[in-house]
């Protein structure tokens, strides 16, 4: 029992120690005009999840928000999102970037109101 705790402790180590604590993480949050399904909101996540860096998605459908966390070595952009969901067939608003931990997040129903265009940070 003692030597899988240990492997567990060293393989997490490893695991983290390689995962690039050197650059902070980052998140993109922002409004998705005209989503409505939870169906929407999985076929997102599923595509954006695939891309370089990203560690995780969350669309939500009863918001219309989407929200995500990045590794610090890419650099993906309001026009990189903007992109992606317009290939999806989805318009994105209010956009806000930063990094985990430091910057200000906004709730995602502070988000939902939103009415504002597109403001990169």
């Amino acid at each position: 029992m003692p030597f899988k705790i240990l492997t567990i402790t060293i393989f997490a180590s490893l695991f983290f120690t390689s995962y690039g604590q050197d650059s902070p993480n980052y998140y993109a949050q922002f409004k998705v005009l005209t989503i409505t399904q939870k169906e929407e909101a999985l076929k997102i996540d599923k595509k954006i999840a695939t891309k370089k860096g990203i560690i995780s998605t969350h669309t939500d459908h009863l918001t219309s928000t989407f929200f995500c966390t990045m590794t610090g070595d890419v650099d993906y952009d309001m026009d990189d999102f903007t992109s992606w969901f317009s290939k999806l067939g989805y318009e994105i608003t209010c956009f806000n970037k930063g990094i985990q931990g430091d910057d200000r997040m906004i709730s995602p129903h502070e988000l939902k109101k939103c009415e504002k265009s597109n403001i990169a940070q």
